[in-house]
């Protein structure tokens, strides 16, 4: 089932052009993945979905009354603020509670101990943790997640793409990632789009592996071998 659909999308910001004529399709337990080198768009096109930019010409179409979950690449709160890190997990436009769900992802995160702790405290790995268990914590139809592995170590990123996997196969949410890990983009997602303002290419991982706008974007970085991902489910 379509979640989410772009179709022409483009983005100027002071005569600039940022994004030109990208469309992609967000479908229920589909990991969709942005990759491309910084300042290539990838971020804008995550906010233009989410509807906190508006593009300046093409369309965007949801799925009525759909939850949406997103955790951003960073964020900043001013350090005079008092704020618990299960407060800050609390705020929401829509009434949230630590359930059963919560409760098991706080385990597997490892955050048990951190909850009283301010956020301004946290490391960077923490504080990525922290991010997307928020993210998850509607249980949303569609999940937004923008270089969500930065300042997590190897087994914490392990346990993040583990999660995200059962996640998407429980809950059949769409999910929207956008990534510098190569290595884990290539096992772990369905779809990949490469971006550098516009579409240069896409597809599974195997398809795109040997593009040759793939090649010239990431070079020697890109012979990586493929994990076959297989689907149990049905879509």
């Amino acid at each position: 089932m379509l979640i989410a659909k772009l179709e022409n999308i483009g983005l100027k910001i002071d005569r600039q052009q940022i994004i030109d004529k990208v469309s992609l399709q967000l479908k229920k337990g589909e990991i969709t993945t942005l990759i491309g080198p910084n300042g290539g768009g990838k971020t804008s096109i995550a906010r233009i979905l989410l509807g906190v930019l508006q593009p300046t010409s093409g369309t965007i179409t949801k799925a009525d009354k759909i939850r949406i979950g997103y955790m951003p690449q960073k964020v900043t709160i001013d350090t005079t603020i008092p704020l618990k890190v299960g407060d800050f997990l609390l705020l929401s436009a829509t009434k949230i509670t630590f359930n059963d769900f919560t409760s098991s992802l706080i385990s597997r995160l490892k955050l048990e101990n951190i909850l009283d702790k301010q956020i301004h405290d946290l490391s960077g790995g923490q504080l990525q943790k922290v991010l997307f268990l928020r993210s998850l914590m509607n249980q949303p139809d569609l999940l937004v997640l923008d270089e969500p592995t930065q300042y997590m170590d190897i087994s914490a990123t392990e346990e993040f793409y583990q999660i995200l996997d059962e996640i998407r196969k429980s809950q059949n949410c769409a999910i929207l990632l956008v990534s510098h890990d190569l290595h884990m983009v290539m096992q772990k997602t369905d779809f990949v789009f490469c971006v550098n303002h516009h579409v240069c290419c896409h597809g599974t991982p195997e398809d795109i592996n040997n593009h040759p706008e793939y090649l010239s974007l990431f070079g020697s970085r890109s012979n990586l071998a493929i994990y076959q991902h297989h689907h149990d489910h049905n879509h």
